[in-house]
């Protein structure tokens, strides 16, 4: 499935505004895919304070609120991971 990916970012008081086709196997899909885009974008601008404005997939559905769900999970911790 391809679907179109709108960003709309706020980066240390700059707006940008970023947009891609992508494609994934399924819907449950796309949210994840917004938020690897949102994080290459990030990395690309050196990891600046970034603020997620809006996230509109095929200029009519909006999933700005799944994304930021995302960002903002807490990192696990690291002590049950055996080496």
């Amino acid at each position: 499935m391809e679907f179109n990916l709108e960003v709309h970012l706020i980066i240390e008081g700059s707006g940008l505004v970023a947009k891609g086709r992508f494609s994934t196997r399924n819907n449950k899909e796309i949210v994840n895919v917004a938020h690897n885009y949102i994080r290459s974008i990030m990395h690309d601008t050196g990891y600046r304070r970034t603020f997620i404005e809006k996230v509109i997939v095929n200029c009519t559905e909006e999933i700005t609120e799944e994304v930021r769900e995302i960002e903002n999970r807490p990192i696990p911790p690291m002590d049950d991971i055996f080496w």
